[in-house]
């Protein structure tokens, strides 16, 4: 009986921590969010932080409103909010949706990690809760086996040189006793050296010059050189003549700079305004060329997000052309 009563304490406790509305639907999501906020900042995802970030950003909005559900639902004086349940659903559906690619995506990430042996990224991946293939199991295996090695491997060096100097301080010791049976005196003149040879023995200090470290390129430079690489394979493409894939690449490289457009002319409303437009622009066309679940747009349009709300409507506003 007490063990039934733990179980089922344990269980309502783990439930509690998501929102009951549509939980079944729910659950999964925000679970896989708590992931990805341990993987976001690994440098294999410095180049595209929109890929996580922007299904975070909306999966924690979602999980407030869940509770919110929640809270208006056990009080029995507040009557619930069909619209707010309604919006709630949508979220979770398009939440789904994306969770869905960006499963994908790590799970080629993870892969990618494997060939390349890249154990230290991989468990990080692992501590976050991603399930391991037995390959990846093996390779820590045998990891770990190598560690253990080479650490006693270098145990074995240590005392094998501690034994070889206390031998010679045994050698040492015998030499001197034989030394000390000898009863000879010798005088000797300690030899003075000349000024010259003193000058010659100076050390001559030599100061090394510390590296600089790498200069951090500004938000403008990142998508100056993501724009270089997208033209180049726009390029390459072209020669294939796959018009899909070249369609969807030309909307996605004019995204890139008018985004470059919007960081440069921050200060000028008018210009500002202009530029988000545009990019809102190529956008709703990359949704089509590219197609709503490419991780192509969604990462794009991750970047754009934060753009084409609050501040495009300041913008315009400000602007007095």
């Amino acid at each position: 009986m007490r063990l039934f009563l733990f179980l089922l304490i344990s269980t309502l406790a783990f439930a509690s921590q998501y929102p009951r509305v549509f939980s079944s639907a729910g659950d999964e999501i925000y679970e896989d969010m708590a992931k990805y906020e341990q993987i976001k900042n690994l440098d294999i995802y410095q180049d595209r932080p929109e890929l996580l970030e922007a299904f975070l950003e909306d999966a924690k909005h979602a999980l407030a409103a869940g509770f919110a559900l929640d809270k208006a639902e056990d009080d029995p004086e507040v009557s619930l909010d069909k619209q707010a349940l309604k919006d709630y659903a949508k979220s979770l559906r398009n939440l789904s949706k994306q969770n869905d690619n960006i499963k994908g995506q790590v799970q080629r990430d993870m892969q990618a990690l494997l060939e390349a042996k890249d154990t230290k990224h991989l468990k990080v991946f692992q501590k976050a809760g991603f399930i391991m293939s037995p390959t990846v199991l093996s390779l820590f295996k045998d990891e770990d086996a190598q560690v253990k090695s080479d650490s006693e491997k270098k145990k074995l060096e240590e005392k094998i040189a501690r034994l070889n100097e206390k031998n010679k301080k045994i050698e040492k010791q015998s030499s001197d006793l034989a030394a000390s049976s000898v009863v000879e005196v010798v005088e000797m003149q300690a030899p003075v050296a000349s000024e010259k040879q003193e000058e010659i023995q100076l050390e001559i200090p030599v100061v090394l010059k510390k590296p600089e470290p790498p200069k951090e390129l500004t938000e403008v430079q990142k998508y100056q050189q993501s724009m270089a690489v997208l033209k180049e394979e726009l390029y390459l493409l072209r020669e294939s003549n796959e018009e899909a894939k070249m369609a969807c690449l030309n909307d996605i490289t004019a995204i890139n700079y008018w985004m470059i457009k919007v960081l440069e002319n921050e200060k000028d409303a008018c210009d500002f305004s202009d530029a988000i437009r545009q990019m809102k622009t190529y956008d709703k066309s990359a949704s089509v060329s590219c197609g709503r679940s490419s991780m192509r747009y969604v990462e794009w349009h991750g970047r754009i997000k934060p753009y084409v709300g609050k501040r495009l409507f300041q913008a315009e506003a400000t602007c007095s052309r």
